[in-house]
């Protein structure tokens, strides 16, 4: 299978432009962060960038519109990356069928546990959008493989034990973590959290399937524009091409 590229970028006032510019690019998917108060597993990159859109009033309706308006021209899988209080505020059962209008190939919610999204798969059995599951390096095996086998989608494993945007530190089991999971899943194994340069696209899919990267795009975007980010994002497609 090739690797593949899993970019993330927050869902502000310029969101639509980048995402142009990434499936320009050819990236396999882009998360699009719904912007929250309190995003408990992102750093200060992406924190920030969810604080600006709030403060231009960006919202959940505001993003589904515009995920519609471009959903026939976008080649890329689109999924979003949101808090459970977001999808409460607008109505479980709205969110997911607006999403699916939208577009939107699967839902990525960091503060909800593996028993909860069980739940919410058993609530909404004939959904088309992908509830994706995130494996934590303090999970133990049996949870690791509890997660991986009812996994859709994609597998997001999670590099350490920190918020996004730490800069490589990876897990030192980080690599035989991933592959006890890949002898179990069904579906593609993706790691992130901290992977910003080609050489750590390189490193991490010696095992992975593919790799997710997100502080260093949005912040890139934000100090250097559509066309620098392009290119570095080009080159990590080249690490894995």
């Amino acid at each position: 299978m090739t690797k593949q590229l899993v970019t993330y970028i927050m869902g502000g006032m310029r969101f639509i432009d980048e995402l142009r510019a990434l499936d320009d690019v050819g990236v396999d998917y882009v998360e699009v962060g719904i912007p929250f108060s309190d995003p408990v597993a992102d750093g200060p990159t992406i924190m920030q960038a969810g604080q600006e859109a709030i403060q231009d009033q960006m919202t959940t309706q505001k993003i589904f519109d515009a995920l519609k308006s471009v959903k026939d021209d976008v080649k890329t899988r689109i999924v979003l990356m949101t808090y459970y209080h977001s999808i409460e505020t607008y109505g479980e059962a709205a969110f997911i069928q607006t999403a699916e209008e939208a577009g939107v190939y699967g839902l990525i919610i960091p503060d909800m546990p593996h028993e909860y999204i069980v739940q919410l798969k058993e609530k909404y059995p004939k959904r088309q959008i992908k509830l994706i599951s995130l494996i934590a390096m303090t999970a133990n095996q049996e949870r690791r493989e509890t997660i991986a086998r009812q996994a859709e989608g994609f597998i997001y494993t999670v590099t350490m034990n920190e918020v996004t945007g730490q800069n490589g530190t990876f897990h030192p089991e980080l690599k035989a973590h991933i592959q006890d999971i890949k002898k179990i899943a069904k579906v593609p194994v993706f790691a992130g959290f901290g992977i910003r340069t080609p050489a750590h696209v390189q490193s991490i899919t010696e095992v992975a399937d593919g790799v997710v990267v997100g502080s260093e795009i949005v912040k890139r975007f934000k100090q250097e524009g559509i066309a620098q980010t392009k290119a570095y994002v080009q080159s990590l497609c080249d690490v894995l091409n």
